[in-house]
């Protein structure tokens, strides 16, 4: 049973700011919060720095805990700024038109964080109209996907009124997860129709908004910063890449007695000091980069009815179900059966 393709997602430094800042406002310590995570505040200088995607999810369940706040990413996504987006943000904000912005959303997304995939794209039952269309990159719980997709969605909303200078709502806003008892928060934040267990998440406004020219339009600036976006869009791909063959050379481990970073380094042409500090820089330890590869490859094969959870839990270096049983809890909440069929149609 080979792994699946993608097991690495990462998260800009510039974004975490953002959840900190908005916890901050919200009575809470960024470096307690940090500490949590086993980060230290220094790398909140380093904006261009990346940390593992789950050390941000984690963060973020976090706050959903500590604030009692069941909306947290709509409201994220409410107090989004352009500083947040890093590179990105001002890139969009130089961009002579709304169309020109959404294109380099939808190319340089990953800059942010690449845990969703970003489309732009024409809306065929609505004729004139257009799609911003999130898609998960990785396999996430539904409270990951609710938090994440509801955050972004609510962002693009946000900075889209910020840069354009208009106040218009979208035509249509779809979640692929179920409505909450509470829909209130999402009628004030996008005052149009919100569709709930849909094929995608979206966001739907009319095509004739793209010509909207934007006030802070600025070709050189556009020019440099298109420039700097695409190389440290090729870093992060390096970077990336690195982090991507550590998880897939630990992924065929498990099954066969359990990780060896030495064997990892090795396969990596790295010393075992220098792997640890490149995990160290994402945010993760060696414990925490097997927990979090077997989750993914855990909530993948699950999506396979033919695996049996003996199987999963061989595949993943666990030495019976009932291991895999309790990994599975402490992650999700539930057991690996429900989780199962709730993706059965």
């Amino acid at each position: 049973m080979e792994p699946p393709a993608s097991l690495s997602s990462s998260v800009s430094v510039a974004y975490l700011q953002g959840l900190l800042d908005y916890l901050e406002r919200q009575g809470f310590d960024s470096s307690t919060l940090l500490a949590r995570v086993h980060l230290t505040p220094q790398i909140l200088s380093q904006r261009d720095q990346r940390i593992a995607a789950s050390v941000y999810l984690d963060l973020l369940a976090l706050g959903v805990e500590l604030t009692g706040d069941e909306h947290l990413g709509l409201h994220l996504g409410e107090a989004v700024r352009p500083g947040y987006y890093g590179v990105l943000g001002y890139l969009i904000m130089s961009c002579a038109t709304l169309a020109d912005a959404l294109h380099r959303q939808a190319r340089y997304a990953a800059l942010v964080g690449n845990l969703l995939h970003i489309d732009l794209a024409d809306e065929p039952p609505r004729e004139g109209h257009e799609a911003l269309v999130a898609h998960s990159c990785r396999p996430l719980v539904a409270q990951q996907q609710r938090q994440l997709c509801e955050e972004t969605l609510a962002a693009w909303v946000t900075f889209g009124h910020w840069i354009s200078g208009l106040d218009l709502p979208p035509s249509e806003v779809r979640f692929q997860h179920a409505a909450p008892a509470d829909t209130s928060e999402y009628a004030r934040i996008f005052r149009c129709p919100v569709l709930f267990e849909q094929a995608d998440n979206a966001l739907v406004f009319p095509k004739r908004l793209l010509t909207t020219p934007l006030g802070q339009a600025d070709a050189q600036v556009r020019l440099m910063l298109d420039a700097y976006a695409e190389r440290q869009l090729g870093e992060i791909r390096l970077g990336q890449s690195l982090l991507e063959r550590a998880r897939l050379e630990l992924s065929r481990q498990l099954p066969e007695g359990g990780p060896d970073l030495q064997q990892i380094a090795a396969r990596l042409a790295l010393s075992p000091r220098t792997l640890q500090r490149r995990l160290r820089e994402a945010g993760l330890s060696l414990n925490q980069l097997v927990d979090e590869t077997r989750q993914q490859l855990v909530l993948h094969y699950l999506r396979d009815p033919a695996l049996e959870l003996a199987e999963i839990a061989f595949l993943v270096g666990f030495s019976e179900p009932a291991s895999l049983a309790r990994a599975f809890r402490r992650w999700t909440g539930q057991s690996p059966g429900d989780y199962r069929r709730h993706l059965m149609p």
